[in-house]
């Protein structure tokens, strides 16, 4: 790209027009490049910063052309500048390139387009190839799915990385039916095909809040090690529920074999877009190497469609409340973990996993560690029994509290004379 560029009035009166901006700015970024191969009209997924974080290639923002820059504070990051539109320089190969990056509003979609600039139609393809290649895999991220936008999340990752199995306590042989089951699946590929049974799998993990369907999640996603696509939310500001859970199955369909996670199925899916949702699960496009894996803490909540019907989520596990064994497993883990000061003799333990008898794993480590704070203050061997039946009654009353607010709010309000 040379130095020479359109005035601010000719960008402006080029851009005005919402349905050929794409066409206008492939035309501007051409003049500017005579003699040079321009690739317009690069869509989503394209993402040349995350290329080179990744160090595939080297960019900075071109001195010679403008890009607009987004300023942003907060409290934990302090003053932050990135740009939203934007001109590289890159390197790639031993090539130099150039990367125009824009995105706007057409209607209700939000549409992003690049422009790469090189030497030779060759090397522009072949850095676009490996750019959209290295984009549409996850790598070291999950691709989350949020505004009717894919984002690539390395925090997410690393929250899969840290689940274990073995820090995983499970009613009975629930865990290793867990690991066995999802595993086989990805085992038998060949065995599906040659039986001409379609390649797919939809699990329902379910049960109240609290009791390990999170983790077991996390767990199962670090096991298989394929690619996860993590739905977070269908609503959209501009676009449709169905349009976007259309995007979210073809992206698995691009990715596969893939884990697509929807979390609090129950919240997401209703009866205006549960229709466009069945479609996706059982319709006419193959689903084949995608594992559908969702969890739900209220399974009352889902249509009968999506909870009963074979094909859709043929496997259940309930994640219910711990008896007892699992309570003693549970806590003894956390009691193992302390130092000797700190640790709960046996007995005492056992009377702890008798007076939990109604808490979920979240209630029992809230236990341990609400104990554990307030044992170090004063510090002394011996006084963590009575700090944990302390904290185990104030839960416990926090406990009543909720329950009682629930009730409250799903109580049915005086009847009309209507109704009678």
């Amino acid at each position: 790209m040379t130095d020479q560029r359109p005035s601010s009035a000719v960008f402006s009166e080029s851009l005005s027009d919402d349905s050929a901006i794409a066409w206008r700015m492939g035309r501007i970024v051409a003049e500017l490049n005579v003699g040079r191969a321009v690739l317009d009209g690069v869509g989503a997924p394209f993402d040349v910063t995350d290329f080179a974080d990744e160090g595939k290639c080297t960019v900075r923002l071109a001195p010679d052309a403008h890009s607009q820059m987004r300023t942003a504070w907060s409290r934990a990051h302090g003053l932050r500048v990135a740009p939203v539109n934007a001109v590289y320089d890159v390197t790639w190969e031993g090539n130099r390139l150039r990367v125009v990056v824009a995105a706007w509003r057409a209607g209700f979609e939000r549409v992003e387009q690049s422009i790469v600039v090189a030497d030779t139609d060759a090397v522009a393809r072949a850095f676009t190839q490996a750019v959209c290649m290295f984009c549409n895999a996850p790598g070291r991220s999950v691709l989350r799915f949020m505004g009717g936008c894919w984002s690539r999340s390395h925090d997410l990752w690393e929250q899969v990385q840290g689940a274990s199995f073995d820090d995983l306590v499970l009613a009975g042989d629930l865990k290793a039916r867990i690991q066995e089951d999802f595993t086989t699946f990805l085992a038998a590929k060949a065995e599906y095909e040659r039986y001409g049974v379609p390649h797919k799998r939809g699990v329902l993990f379910l049960g109240p809040p609290g009791n390990g369907k999170t983790h077991c999640l996390r767990a199962v996603i670090k096991l298989l090690d394929v690619p996860c696509l993590y739905v977070q939310s269908l609503k959209d500001r501009y676009g449709t529920e169905d349009a976007n859970i259309e995007q979210v199955f073809a992206r698995a369909r691009e990715t596969s074999p893939c884990c697509l996670v929807f979390e609090d199925l129950d919240a997401m899916i209703h009866d205006k877009n549960r229709s466009a949702f069945l479609n996706q699960l059982d319709g006419l496009a193959s689903l084949d190497g995608v594992l559908t894996l969702a969890t739900t803490n209220h399974p009352e909540r889902l249509d009968p469609a999506i909870l009963e019907r074979p094909s859709r989520f043929d496997r259940k596990y309930h994640f219910g409340l711990p008896e007892a064994p699992e309570r003693h497993r549970y806590l003894g883990m956390w009691n193992a973990k302390l130092d000797a000061a700190m640790r709960i003799a046996d007995a005492e333990l056992a009377t702890l996993v008798e007076a939990t008898h109604d808490f979920s794993f979240a209630y029992l480590k809230e236990l341990y560690v609400s104990s554990m704070v307030r044992w170090m203050v004063q510090r002394k061997p011996g006084t963590m029994a009575a700090e944990l039946k302390e904290q185990l009654e104030a839960l416990r009353a926090q406990m009543k509290t909720g329950m009682a607010a629930m009730a409250l709010v799903a109580a049915p309000g005086p009847i009309d004379d209507d109704e009678m």
